[in-house]
């Protein structure tokens, strides 16, 4: 865990968000019909079951930036330029850290399901996640700092987040119709994949 005062490094890109919008939601229901290679039926043994969004409960048996879209090929590059600026800030040396990233996708509607409380593990630099809203305008997500200061990070479509690990945040409540949409990731050093077992081969690929 850093020292340094916690920060949110932002990027904004150009993507065509209806287009993006388009290909999620055709995914999405790919994903529920078990159409892509690999997805199986939900069952009690998956996570976030609360979400009630099945790209979010099935995260763990694809990665979004393994799909062929531009736009999303435009956000691993962006993920790639902020995971950079976040080692300058750290004072960490990007190449020896060996990035890997997974990422999935999220699509909730108000008053059914969303994403409570939780984070993405218990350290903090150089193991960083973050999101992209497609469609999450206007929304909030809650983010507790350090523990103990509550922070309010604006949704802004179009605009890539990263942040270090183990700080928990949460979906505040929205009160439009319509899919909320956002791609989520996680960045955390090979070694760290390797020493803590985290996931199966073939999910998590480099930075």
């Amino acid at each position: 865990m850093s020292d340094k005062p916690h920060k949110f490094f932002e990027k904004f890109l150009d993507n065509d968000l209806n287009k993006l919008s388009d290909f999620l939601t055709e995914t999405y229901n790919k994903i529920e019909k078990q159409e892509i290679k690999g997805i199986s039926k939900i069952d009690d043994k998956d996570y976030w079951l609360q979400s009630q969004s099945t790209s979010t409960i099935k995260w763990r048996e694809y990665n979004v930036f393994q799909f062929y879209n531009q736009e999303i090929y435009k956000l691993y590059s962006a993920v790639r330029e902020l995971t950079k600026e976040a080692c300058d800030y750290y004072n960490l040396n990007y190449n020896e850290q060996q990035y890997m990233i997974q990422g999935w996708f999220n699509v909730n509607y108000t008053k059914k399901g969303k994403l409570d409380w939780h984070d993405h593990g218990p350290n903090g630099a150089p193991n960083f996640h973050g999101y992209y809203c497609v469609k999450a305008e206007p929304s909030i997500t809650h983010y507790l700092i350090n523990g103990k200061e509550k922070v309010d990070n604006i949704n802004i479509d179009n605009r890539v987040i990263l942040s270090e690990m183990t700080h928990p945040h949460a979906m505040a409540d929205w009160n439009w119709d319509g899919p909320r949409i956002t791609i989520a990731y996680d960045v955390i050093p090979l070694k760290d994949l390797i020493d803590n077992n985290l996931a199966n081969e073939q999910h998590w690929f480099p930075l």
